[in-house]
């Protein structure tokens, strides 16, 4: 059965009102700040926005939200993840300037892309505007210039001019740097941080507002999960794995998109295209099973859908099929990943959300 719902979304660019309605999304989960470790004010926002929807809503000692919608005897959990990539205040020298490390797992930050970005030092009492610097082709010289920095050359100015001003300040060794971008609108895209994976909980939220207007005996229970610790090795995922006993999972994510200058264009996912349905990343292959469903049903549907594997992404998935779950990811294609500048097309996040939408609807009874 397909549903065609009252917002106007009935075909697969959607209406006006669930257009918008995603973008003010957007923007009020990607302005709520949630790095590593420091998820609560983004899952408080998502405790609002979907206690009217659901039967319970809790939080985990770890910090994840979990929610639960009532339906058939058929249960599938969505699971998308709250934290977002950013660092931490590592050092603070006697000029008042600071270094920081970065908050995820494994890999140094792209040197690249932080020399100029405005961010935001995360202390107890408040947010104080930064940047990140490093010296300049005045100081660095014709020679200097040319090259990427160091990390141990990149650091962060808040304009304060001692360590004590700093420490007046509020900011203390361990404070999140998040950065300070707003969500802009450029051409057919989206252009902003933390759409990974803001993105995910906002097709969350949607698909709870959404399913709500179907009856009980027609929609399964639905366990909604928003993860902590994501991007520091799918910490939160584990904990919530440890007690989930479900039909599937649907991981919604970020997926990689390589259509821009400068890419090999090895994984073919392009912006405006549809959802990703990945098959297999550096740590897990997914069910195949609960992919080929997708496919067919996105056939069926005409919506379009890309395929993809990856050998440099990650999702919570793996954590989750560790104990045991069948769990499918499913990513939205965005360009320059865990940067102030990840771009998404409105469009997929549509199709995702009805692609979902149908698939539990179908798999009801």
């Amino acid at each position: 059965m397909v549903y065609l719902l009252s917002d106007g979304f009935t075909g697969l660019r959607g209406g006006i009102e669930l257009t918008e309605n995603i973008l003010d999304l957007l923007r009020t989960l990607c302005a709520a700040p949630g790095p590593v470790g420091r998820e609560t004010l983004v899952q408080e926002k998502i405790k609002e926005l979907v206690k009217d929807y659901c039967s319970d809503v809790s939080v985990d000692k770890i910090g994840n939200l979990i929610a639960t919608m009532e339906g058939t005897s058929r249960h599938f959990a969505i699971v998308a993840h709250a934290d977002e990539v950013g660092f931490l205040v590592s050092n603070i020298d006697e000029n008042g300037f600071i270094r920081a490390k970065w908050n995820t797992q494994g890999y140094i930050p792209d040197l690249r892309l932080l020399p100029g970005q405005w961010v935001l030092v995360m202390t107890e009492g408040g947010f104080i505007p930064g940047v990140f610097c490093v010296k300049t082709a005045h100081i660095a010289g014709a020679e200097g210039k040319k090259e990427i920095p160091k990390w141990e050359e990149v650091f962060l100015d808040v304009g304060l001019g001692s360590a004590e001003e700093v420490a007046e300040a509020g900011i203390q060794i361990g404070d999140p740097v998040i950065y300070a971008a707003p969500i802009e609108k450029i051409g057919h895209n989206l252009c902003g941080k933390s759409f990974d994976d803001r993105v995910g909980l906002v097709i969350i939220v949607k698909l709870a507002e959404m399913l709500s207007k179907i009856s009980e005996k027609d929609r399964p229970t639905l366990t909604l999960v928003s993860t902590v610790m994501e991007e520091l090795g799918a910490k939160g995922a584990a904990a919530v794995a440890r007690n989930l006993n479900v039909d599937g999972v649907l991981v919604v994510d970020i997926g990689l998109a390589d259509d821009y200058p400068g890419t090999s264009g090895e994984a073919g996912v392009s912006l405006g295209k549809g959802p990703v349905i990945v098959i297999k990343d550096n740590q897990i292959h997914y069910s195949h099973k609960q992919n080929q469903e997708l496919f067919t049903l996105a056939r069926n549907l005409g919506i379009p859908v890309q395929r993809a594997v990856y050998h440099n992404y990650a999702t919570d998935g793996s954590q989750i099929a560790s104990q045991g779950q069948v769990v499918s990811a499913i990513g939205i294609p965005c360009r320059y990943s865990h940067s102030s500048f990840e771009t998404i097309n409105i469009e997929d996040v549509e199709k995702t959300i009805r692609l979902i939408f149908q698939y539990l609807l179908s798999n009801a009874k």
